[in-house]
This record gives C-alpha cells, sequence and structure tokens, in this order.
C-alpha cells in the first residue's frame, strides 16, 4: 500500500470517526436519552466528551475500556475476534515555545485508536476502585464544599430566597450559598451544581441563565454526574429541559452543543480528579499520623 493510501484509509476513518459521533449527539432528542449518556459519562469522565460519546454509541454496555497491550499489562487479553471501539487519539509532537524557547508537546491533529471492553477480554479480576468509586452523601458534601474552597471560592450554609442554592459574583470573588435546610444527599446536589456554574460561567452568563437555557443543562448534567459517579444519586428528580428545545437541524446549534460537551466533561473531570486528590492525600496524612 502506498504512502498516499495509506493516509486516506486513514482519513476515512477519521470521517468515520466523526460522522458516528455527530450521530450519537443528534440521536439525543430526550431527556431520558441525555440522563442515560450521563450515567455512562460518569464513569468514563477521564475520557474527552466526543470519545465517551464514540464509545457510548458503539458499545452503550461498556464498563472500563483500555487498549489491546493496555489490557495485557493488567494480566488480561482480547479474545479472539472482538471487534474493537474506535475513538479518537491525539498526534502530538515537540515544538519549540516561541515566548521560552523550551521544548514543548503540540496536538497537531487526531487519528483513530481501537480500545476494547473488559467484557471483550478474558484474565485477571479488576480491581472495583479502578472502575467505579462510592462514597456517602455527607462525605460528598464535605468534599465537594473543600474543593470550592480550594478554588477559592466562598462556600455558606445560608438559605437565599425562593432559592435552594445560589452562586453569587462579588468584586472579592465567588459567594456560594446553599440552604441549610435541605437534607445533606439535597446539599451535596446542589452544591455540585452551583460549583460547575461558578467553574464554567461568568457572572452575565449566569444571571442570563434560565431552567431551559444551554448554562442550566451545563451545570445540572455536572451535578448529575458528580453524583452518579460518587454513588449518592439515589432518586433525585433533574430536569434538562434544554434538550426538548433544542434545534437539532441548525450546523450552529451542534457545534454550541459539542461545546457544552466539552466544557461539561472538562469541568467533570476538574472535581473529580480535586476531591479525589485531597481524598488521598488525608489518607496518607493520616497512615503516617
Amino acid at each position: 500500500m502506498t504512502t498516499q493510501s495509506k493516509r486516506e484509509k486513514a482519513q476515512a476513518k477519521q470521517q468515520a470517526a466523526l460522522e458516528k459521533l455527530e450521530q450519537g449527539i443528534l440521536d439525543i432528542t430526550t431527556e431520558a436519552d441525555w440522563r442515560q449518556y450521563l450515567d455512562f459519562h460518569s464513569k468514563f469522565y477521564n475520557y474527552s466528551a466526543s470519545n465517551t460519546m464514540l464509545i457510548y454509541g458503539q458499545c452503550p454496555e461498556a464498563g472500563h475500556v483500555a487498549g489491546y497491550k493496555a489490557w495485557q499489562k493488567l494480566g488480561r487479553q482480547v479474545r479472539k475476534g472482538e471487534k474493537g471501539i474506535v475513538i479518537l487519539a491525539p498526534c502530538r509532537k515537540k515544538v519549540e515555545d516561541n515566548k521560552t524557547g523550551d521544548e514543548v508537546w503540540r496536538i497537531f491533529g487526531f487519528k483513530t485508536a481501537t480500545v476494547f471492553d473488559v467484557s471483550q477480554t478474558d484474565g485477571d479480576d479488576l480491581e472495583e476502585t479502578d472502575i467505579k468509586a462510592q462514597t456517602t452523601e455527607a462525605e460528598l458534601y464535605r468534599n465537594l464544599k473543600a474543593f470550592g474552597e480550594a478554588q477559592g471560592f466562598k462556600v455558606l450554609e445560608q438559605a437565599y430566597p425562593s432559592s435552594y442554592g445560589v452562586c453569587i459574583y462579588k468584586p472579592s470573588g465567588i459567594e456560594i450559598r446553599v440552604d441549610p435546610l435541605l437534607s445533606v444527599d439535597l446539599r451535596a446536589s446542589i452544591l455540585a451544581h452551583e460549583l460547575g456554574h461558578a467553574l464554567m460561567h461568568n457572572a452575565d452568563e449566569y444571571r442570563e441563565h434560565s431552567l431551559t437555557s444551554q448554562k442550566e443543562l451545563e451545570a445540572e448534567s455536572v451535578a448529575y454526574c458528580i453524583t452518579q459517579y460518587f454513588g449518592v444519586a439515589k432518586d433525585q428528580k433533574r430536569s434538562f429541559a434544554y434538550i426538548t428545545c433544542w434545534n437539532r437541524e441548525s450546523d450552529q446549534a451542534l457545534e454550541q452543543f459539542k461545546a457544552s460537551m466539552s466544557v461539561i466533561s472538562k469541568t467533570v473531570k476538574t472535581i473529580i480528579e480535586g476531591i479525589e486528590s485531597t481524598a488521598s492525600n488525608e489518607s496518607e496524612a493520616l497512615a503516617l499520623a
């Protein structure tokens, strides 16, 4: 196969992956569809929104994915004949930074890569903690509060008129208030929601958002993924009303929705990793005490 043929084949695979990605997004037409996607994303928070959607579209029952060699390192072998899940992997190269003169890694494109779900492999058992974390409602609320304060936000248990929670943008910084009369699981959920706003939106965007807006979808989706990941979601009712009024016929709207998926994904990852890093440091401190 010539170099040009290889390049054309690679481009065709990338195009097919992008088409799968867009179709997966367009197939989300109801709140139930979005909730189901978020359930899946909460298990794959460390993947980009695009790759999560690609995995979801090809293997919605996936629980843990890795490349062929990565599974071998984990003591598992992909079964013969299993069809891989196509995702997008960044192409990186070292370039000289114009300001510092140092060599840094830059992404200059994407290529397709193949991963496999754990259900497609045989071998050693995986530790449960590698797949899903669990905590209590009280621990999650305490950890979210500590995370918010570490970001420089003031987090108060203080009622606010006609609201369970609010994000207040002040010249001195962001202040988040959560109604202290709520149950601890609701307080955790509301705090995760307001942290989502604080991390993703500026003051004007927050003031202008409504219960059916794109910004509300983003904050509520972050809260949903966080509570799902830590296993404290229970039967809380959540509204993703923006989904039902999203104009799928508009190319601009599709790009805006992709942007929402991306910012949700990055924010969920930031919060989860922030909480788990803090929890890990606390465990190490206790072990050394």
